[in-house]
């Protein structure tokens, strides 16, 4: 296998990740000390893995650096390796008959690998460090994220509540007006139904033939139902239009579009939605003499 073959193998990559088994580990130990080629690639990957810690890694918390680093010592400490310059790469074939009285006192070396294993232990608590203080940014950014919609959706809320008092405010003091101008008559029409107090109200200009009406207390109609404005003209209803939902309470007045010059009466029926020629007798709910 040539070097080029080796390197896109990913077998360099699985040695760095620690994938290998102990066999395989000591193969490529032994490739990369004869292949200056595989030991420039081996350094570049792990270099670039490095980096890749760096740069996806954030400030962590107070105290998280202490921890992972008391989680990496070892149960016993580790004497550093006596340097042997003499024979950096093999031991004698009669080491082991060695009469060195001092042989006894000498700390055996590290693998050729503690020095790499330590950093990869170092590159694996950064990247694990960064992932988890991602993971644990991104939560409190969505915690963040949801209080602010939960938030601007009180706020919506409110700013709608505010429309609606203002839309009451504005009505009420039109009423007012209307109710203080003597050249407007306020006609009250009460209910016609025993036992379900309703009303409504009528605001009407004989002069000009201009009308308003206030649906102050009717119930919300069924569906497919409507109410119906009625003017007795002559002893005749005549119909004055239907009533839209939204007109419901006391916060809503609406102008009748139809010049009213004369009547006797007022009148509000519940009606097919669309309205009627005429109103139904048993609907009328409520009725007001001018």
């Amino acid at each position: 296998m040539t070097a080029k073959e080796y390197i896109e193998s990913g077998t360099l990559e699985a040695y760095v990740l620690g994938a290998l088994s102990p066999e395989e580990e000591a193969q490529v130990r032994a490739d990369v000390a004869r292949d200056p080629e595989l030991a420039t690639e081996l350094a570049a990957i792990e270099d670039a893995l490095l980096d890749l810690a760096h740069a996806t890694a954030v400030p962590p918390p107070a105290g998280l650096e202490d921890k992972i680093w008391s989680a990496l010592q070892p149960a016993a400490p580790i004497t550093a390796p006596v340097k042997q310059p003499e024979q950096p790469h093999h031991f004698s074939a009669n080491a082991g008959n060695s009469n060195d009285g001092n042989r006894g006192n000498k700390t055996m070396p590290l693998g050729p690998s503690a020095g790499r294993q330590w950093r990869y232990a170092a590159m694996w608590a950064m990247l694990a460090g960064s992932l988890g203080i991602n993971a644990m940014l991104w939560n409190q950014n969505k915690e963040q994220k949801e209080q602010f919609a939960s938030q601007t959706a009180k706020i919506e809320e409110v700013i709608g509540h505010q429309g609606d008092l203002d839309k009451a405010v504005a009505t009420y003091r039109k009423r007012a007006d209307m109710m203080a101008d003597t050249a407007i008559q306020t006609i009250v029409m009460r209910t016609m139904v025993k036992g379900h107090p309703m009303a409504a109200t009528m605001y009407w200009d004989k002069t000009h033939g201009d009308a308003w009406v206030a649906l102050d207390a009717l119930p919300e109609p069924p569906k497919g139902m409507q109410y119906q404005l009625w003017v007795i003209q002559n002893g005749k209803p005549v119909s004055m239009g239907v009533m839209p939902k939204d007109m419901l309470g006391p916060s809503a007045v609406q102008k009748i579009e139809m010049k009213v010059m004369e009547g006797q009466a007022f009148a509000v029926s519940l009606e097919k939605e669309g309205g009627s020629p005429l109103p139904t007798p048993e609907n009328i709910y409520v009725l007001g003499k001018s």
